[in-house]
């Protein structure tokens, strides 16, 4: 009988366990695509963000958990998950469905008189932690869950999960998401390196003197992706890699174009 339970047991962990996928060919990635959306808003006093192995650590630490819910441990925190009845969710399209998702947050934003934006955040917290101006740093990772629990109790099977955690934590009560105003002209550290209309403090300055070959990736310009969609704007999108797909803005709202041939 204690035979059979203890096998009953292992068999439960088993099924439960969750596996930390690896992330590393998507950090660039999803770091560019964050400072980018930001790149977005014509603040002038929108930070870089880079990327905090900290943070990464803290964030897998939390995704492997397998409970949709928030932390709250002084950090930042954006949540996003994709489940399928069939085969597991594909690594790369839940993360960007996932910033995409948290993004198009910005149309309930909008909705918003400017008294309301300086209280809670409401139904748009998503969008306006991504785009804190004064948040700089970001760690993410993604999990896959047999099983994840959210915060009513309810289950959802064959999960990816992805997690990014930020620093210094945004939505405060009380302060704006950021300053309108021509792009680097109110960085919160004075005069301020401006990349990509971002203000990159020295911390930053410092990583593009060192990584040449970096601020080439950010920065580059490169030829026009075909698009495959319906809902394009009038011109297509412009990419920094190889693969057949690109990211572009649609009245306001994240359009993803995925390649089908991608290999996660």
């Amino acid at each position: 009988m204690l035979s059979h339970l203890f096998v009953g047991l292992c068999l439960l962990f088993i099924q439960v366990a969750a596996v930390l996928v690896n992330i590393d060919r998507y950090k660039g990635e999803i770091q560019r695509t964050h400072n980018m959306l930001r790149s977005w808003q014509n603040a002038a006093d929108m930070k870089y963000m880079y990327w905090d192995s900290d943070l990464e650590a803290r964030a897998g630490q939390w995704s492997e958990g397998c409970r949709f819910e928030h932390q709250m441990r002084g950090y930042g925190e954006n949540l996003a998950f994709m489940s399928s009845t069939g085969p597991a969710p594909r690594p790369r399209e839940t993360i960007m469905d996932g910033i995409r998702n948290w993004y198009n947050e910005i149309s309930l934003w909008q909705r918003r008189s400017p008294q309301q934006r300086l209280q809670f955040c409401g139904a748009a917290c998503h969008y306006t932690q991504l785009v804190w101006s004064r948040t700089s740093r970001l760690g993410c990772t993604l999990s896959y869950c047999p099983v994840l629990v959210d915060d009513r109790g309810s289950t959802y099977r064959n999960a990816m999960y992805f997690v990014c955690f930020y620093d210094p934590q945004g939505n405060i009560v009380g302060q704006p998401v950021f300053t309108p105003g021509p792009p680097c002209t109110r960085c919160p550290g004075g005069r301020e390196p401006c990349r990509n209309g971002l203000c990159a403090g020295p911390d930053i300055a410092r990583r593009f003197r060192r990584s040449a070959a970096i601020t080439e990736s950010w920065m580059c310009q490169s030829p026009k992706v075909k698009c495959s969609s319906p809902n394009v704007p009038e011109k297509c999108p412009t990419k920094c890699s190889s693969e057949n797909e690109g990211i572009f803005q649609t009245h306001r709202y994240v359009t993803l174009l995925f390649s089908d041939d991608t290999d996660d």
